[in-house]
């Protein structure tokens, strides 16, 4: 990890364009940027990957795999959000950490993952904001190294009136909740800690 870049990674679990969860992610993004942190988007469907398959993986690791992991390498923290299906996180994102989980040559075991301070962030229509899938994805994020402190956001009863047409939070409350949210998690990080004290 390289823990001297204010970079940060966001990585939405979900396929579909108007993705509730996406637009709760980009809000999140706007605001780390506003505090002079810089960026990567991950829209997994940018970055197709096959099923994960020990018979693929011999054949060779897919490209896309090889990206993202030097994206996530290349980071100091790391901002994951999921729908809810049936409990859990998207098959898409789970299949995705599954490979970004394998050993390469050269790698540590799940390197790319060691420390990195991490937000699970989930969004539904339903009361419980996703929660069930924020807990299998915190569960999941922490087998793989990252920091053990990690942070949520979840939003209920999430509707395309909860966005104004630039897909911005309409309701300040939501706004202060992610400004709050933000300053925490960026408030953890070491070159933060030191800038504090000099």
């Amino acid at each position: 990890m390289n823990i001297n870049s204010k970079h940060i990674t966001l990585i939405s679990g979900s396929l579909r364009k108007e993705s509730f969860n996406t637009k709760v992610l980009k809000n999140i993004e706007k605001e780390i940027i506003s505090q002079g942190y810089t960026t990567t988007f991950v829209d997994l469907n940018d970055f197709p990957i096959p099923f994960y398959n020990e018979d693929i993986e011999l054949k060779g690791i897919p490209s896309n795999v090889f990206i993202l992991k030097n994206i996530i390498v290349n980071s100091s923290g790391l901002i994951i959000s999921s729908p809810e299906y049936n409990g859990e996180i998207s098959a898409v994102l789970k299949n995705t950490l599954d490979w970004l989980s394998r050993k390469i040559v050269n790698d540590t075991p799940k390197q790319n993952f060691l420390g990195l301070k991490t937000i699970a962030v989930g969004a539904s229509t339903g009361k419980n904001g996703a929660s069930r899938s924020i807990e299998r994805l915190q569960v999941l994020l922490e087998r793989l190294g990252v920091d053990k402190n990690i942070l949520n956001f979840s939003l209920a009863k999430c509707s395309s009136e909860t966005f104004d047409n630039n897909n911005n939070f309409l309701a300040n409350e939501q706004k202060d909740i992610i400004k709050n949210l933000i300053f925490n998690y960026l408030g953890s990080f070491d070159f933060n800690k030191e800038a504090l004290t000099n």
